[in-house]
C-alpha cells in the first residue's frame, strides 16, 4: 500500500490538534468533576491528549517526540486546563457536562485511531500491527487518564464498545486506502466512522455480551 506522505504530513498536524483538543477536554471534565487541583486538571489532560500519541511515537522509532516537535499543541492544552473552571461552568449548569465528556472522547478515539494507523502505515509498518498500534493510540491516553483518577480504566470496564470501535474503524480505514480513496477523504471519513459508531454504541446501549447471560440467571437466583 503507498500513502501519499506529502499529504498525509500535511493534514495529520490538523487532525492531531483537533484530536488533542478533544481529548484534553475529556481530561478537563473528569478532572473538575472529581474536583482535583489545577495541576491535577493539566496532569490529567496532557496525559489524555498526548498520551496514545507518545507511546505510539516510541513503538514506530519516531523523533523527536509529536508534542515536543508541536509545542502550539502543548500552549493550547495549557490555555484549555486555564480556562478549566469556565469551560466546566459553562456545560454543568446545561447539565450536559456528561454528554459532552462522552462526545470529547469519541472524537479523541476516532481522530488518534486513525492517525496512529496513518504514521504506522507510512512507516511501513504491516496492516495488522498498525491497526493495532492506531487502537493503542486512541485508548492509551484514556486508560492513562483513568489511571491517575484512581479508577477503572473505560477501556477495560466499560463494556459497551470502545477499542473494538477503534478497531474496526482502523480496518475501515485500510479498506478506503486501498480502493484507492484519497488519503484526506479517508482520514476524515474514517474519523467520522469511528466516532458515529462510539457514539451510537454509547445511545443504543449495545454492550459485549460475554457476561450477560451469567449475570441475568445470578439475578434470577437471587
Amino acid at each position: 500500500m503507498e500513502i501519499d506522505i506529502k499529504a498525509l504530513n500535511a493534514l495529520i498536524p490538523v487532525f492531531d490538534f483537533v484530536g488533542i483538543v478533544a481529548f484534553a477536554l475529556s481530561g478537563v471534565f473528569e478532572g473538575m468533576k472529581r474536583r482535583i487541583d489545577p495541576v491535577g486538571v493539566f496532569i490529567v489532560a496532557f496525559s489524555t491528549a498526548f498520551g496514545g500519541g507518545l507511546l505510539r511515537d516510541i513503538l514506530i522509532d519516531r523523533r523527536p517526540f509529536y508534542w515536543i516537535d508541536h509545542e502550539l499543541y502543548v500552549v493550547a492544552c495549557f490555555i484549555i486546563c486555564f480556562l478549566a473552571p469556565y469551560i466546566y461552568r459553562f456545560f454543568q449548569k446545561r447539565k450536559t457536562a456528561h454528554d459532552w465528556y462522552i462526545f470529547a472522547d469519541a472524537i479523541g478515539l476516532g481522530i488518534f485511531c486513525i492517525s496512529g494507523t496513518s504514521l504506522s502505515l507510512a512507516a511501513g509498518v504491516p496492516w495488522l500491527s498498525s491497526v493495532i498500534i492506531g487502537c493503542i493510540t486512541g485508548v492509551f491516553g484514556g486508560l492513562m487518564r483513568d489511571v491517575f483518577l484512581n479508577q477503572m480504566p473505560g477501556v477495560v470496564a466499560d463494556r459497551q464498545p470502545y477499542a473494538v470501535v477503534g478497531f474496526i474503524g482502523c480496518w475501515f480505514y485500510i479498506l478506503l486506502l486501498e480502493l484507492k480513496v484519497s488519503v484526506d477523504i479517508s482520514l476524515w471519513l474514517g474519523m467520522f466512522f469511528i466516532v458515529a459508531l462510539r457514539m451510537a454504541c454509547v445511545i443504543f446501549k449495545w454492550r459485549i455480551s460475554y457476561f450477560v447471560k451469567e449475570e441475568a440467571r445470578s439475578q434470577t437466583e437471587k
